[in-house]
């Protein structure tokens, strides 16, 4: 009996420094996953658009970009937009409560634009709104479990004639991206609109 104990402490003590080791290998990629000044860094399988002249992530080297899904006319990235949106802003645990209206026409603010910056609104609409409003997020996205605070958006209307109605919120590093990106439009993450 006292063999079969000897026996089986290396074999726990290896298992538990194999546990040790692969949990170890698991926190790496999520550790690596927070950038610089506490905001989220490309996943491992997700590649950012690539910065004119540096080449695309389908073609190393080259200057030309990936071949894409088709879209409709007029909601490509950096493509004319129009758009009629209402943004409601609210903070959770508090009745507050601001409306915001942006109309862009071909890029340029409209009559009726009562957001702070509707020039930098319709810009981050025509960079950022194909990808935020309309694309699917990739399965395989990792986002960093941060908290950036109570703040939430709803975002309805119309942009380039197709429908949005899109919850902004800052419960983890995927989606406080994408409230900077559209920062212009939401306000900052401090509630400002």
């Amino acid at each position: 009996m006292a063999v079969t104990a000897r026996r089986s402490a290396p074999r726990r003590a290896r298992g538990l420094r194999t546990a040790a080791l692969i949990l170890g290998l698991l926190a790496v990629p999520s550790l690596a996953a927070c950038g610089p000044g506490n905001e989220p860094a490309p996943s491992p399988g997700i590649t950012a658009p690539a910065s004119p002249g540096t080449g695309s992530p389908g073609a190393p080297g080259t200057s030309e970009p990936a071949p894409s899904e088709p879209t409709p006319p007029n909601t490509q990235e950096g493509t004319a937009m129009d758009a009629d949106l209402t943004v409601v802003l609210t903070s959770a645990g508090s009745d507050a409560r601001v409306e915001r209206k942006l109309v862009c026409k071909d890029n340029q603010p409209a009559d009726g634009s009562t957001v702070r910056d509707a020039d930098a609104a319709c810009a981050a609409l025509t960079k950022h709104g194909e990808k935020v409003f309309f694309e699917l997020p990739d399965r395989n996205r990792i986002c960093t479990q941060q908290y950036g605070g109570p703040q939430q958006a709803r975002v309805t209307g119309t942009i380039s004639g197709r429908e949005v109605d899109k919850q902004f919120a800052l419960t983890d590093g995927c989606q406080i991206s994408e409230w900077n990106s559209m920062q212009a439009l939401l306000g900052s993450r401090a509630g400002e609109a």
